[in-house]
C-alpha cells in the first residue's frame, strides 16, 4: 500500500504487516471515562535487526487540538503523513510526503453510505526547492467488499489496467476480530497466509480513522502465524499498567527481528 508506517524499502517484506483498513469503524473519540483511560499513541520506536546490521524508525504522532483526530505523523525517515477530513468528520485523504525523493503519494477516500468502497492512489512529483507539486498521476486503485460492516475482501487494480493486481480475503470471529487473512497476487501466483488471536486489551491506534498497514482497528495480538519462506515466526507482545501495548517482539528466522514500543498520551 502507499502509505504504511513500516516502510517497505527499510524493512524486509516479511515484517510488512496486513492491509487492514480502518476506516470502516465509526469514529469514536477517545476519551477519559470512569475508572477506564483511554491513551492515544504519542510515539512509536522500531528497531529493526537483520543479522549484524540494526535500524530504528521513530513516528510522532500528532493531533488535531480538542480532538482524538490525527494532524499529521512526523517520521524520523525524512517522512511526513497528513490527513484531511469531510464535514462529517470522515477520512478523506492521507498525504505522504517524502523530502529526499521529493515525491508526494496520496490516498483519496471514496464512500457509499458510511463505508469505503473504493480508494484512489495518486502520485505527485515535488518542487526541489518549495516541495510544491509539479505534476499528478494515478497510479492504482483498492476496491471492497463487505459483508454487513465489515470488509470482506479488498482487490488491487493497476492504473489503465483492470486485471487484479493483488487481492486479500479476510475472516472473522464472532467479536469481529480478524483471525485470518490470504493474500494473493495472480500476476506473480504468489502468496500469504495469516493467522492471528487476541486478547481483550485496547490496541493503541484501535480509535483512530487511519488507513495503514498493520493491525490497525483490532484488539491486541497474541499470537500469528505466517506461512512465508518457510521460516519460523514468533510474536511477543508485553502490556502496559493500561492494558495497551508496551513492547511488540517478533522474530522470523535466526537472524531479523523487529521490536516495536509505544508511548502514549491521555485521550482528550
Amino acid at each position: 500500500m502507499i502509505l504504511s508506517p513500516m516502510d517497505k524499502t527499510t524493512f524486509p517484506a516479511w515484517i510488512v504487516f496486513l492491509s487492514l483498513p480502518a476506516f470502516i469503524l465509526s469514529s469514536c473519540e477517545p476519551c477519559t471515562l470512569e475508572n477506564v483511560t483511554v491513551l492515544l499513541p504519542e510515539r512509536m520506536t522500531a528497531t529493526i535487526i537483520q543479522g549484524s546490521s540494526t535500524s530504528k524508525l521513530i513516528a510522532d504522532y500528532h493531533y488535531i487540538p480538542g480532538t482524538g483526530r490525527l494532524d499529521h505523523i512526523t517520521w524520523s525517515n525524512h517522512q511526513t503523513h497528513y490527513f484531511e477530513y469531510d464535514v462529517s468528520g470522515r477520512l478523506r485523504v492521507v498525504r505522504r510526503v517524502m523530502v529526499d525523493t521529493r515525491v508526494q503519494e496520496e490516498l483519496w477516500f471514496h464512500y457509499e453510505g458510511d463505508l469505503v468502497d473504493r480508494i484512489i492512489q495518486v502520485k505527485r512529483n515535488l518542487d526541489y526547492i518549495y516541495l510544491e507539486p509539479l505534476d499528478s498521476t494515478c497510479t492504482g486503485h483498492t476496491r471492497f467488499e463487505f459483508e454487513g460492516m465489515r470488509v470482506a475482501r479488498e482487490t488491487r487494480y493497476e492504473t489503465g489496467d483492470e486485471r487484479v493486481a493483488g487481492e486479500v480475503i479476510y475472516e472473522y470471529d464472532g467479536k469481529g476480530n480478524i483471525i485470518s487473512s490470504i493474500s494473493s497476487d495472480p500476476r506473480t501466483s504468489t502468496g500469504e497466509s495469516v493467522h492471528m488471536g487476541y486478547d481483550r486489551n485496547k490496541h493503541p491506534l484501535s480509535g483512530l480513522q487511519y488507513y495503514f498497514t498493520g493491525e490497525s482497528f483490532v484488539n491486541n495480538l497474541l499470537s500469528k502465524n505466517m506461512e512465508e519462506m518457510g521460516l519460523e515466526y514468533s510474536y511477543e507482545l508485553k502490556l502496559n499498567e493500561y492494558g495497551y501495548p508496551d513492547v511488540i517482539t517478533e522474530k522470523l528466522g535466526a537472524a531479523s527481528s523487529r521490536i516495536t514500543r509505544y508511548s502514549y498520551m491521555t485521550g482528550q
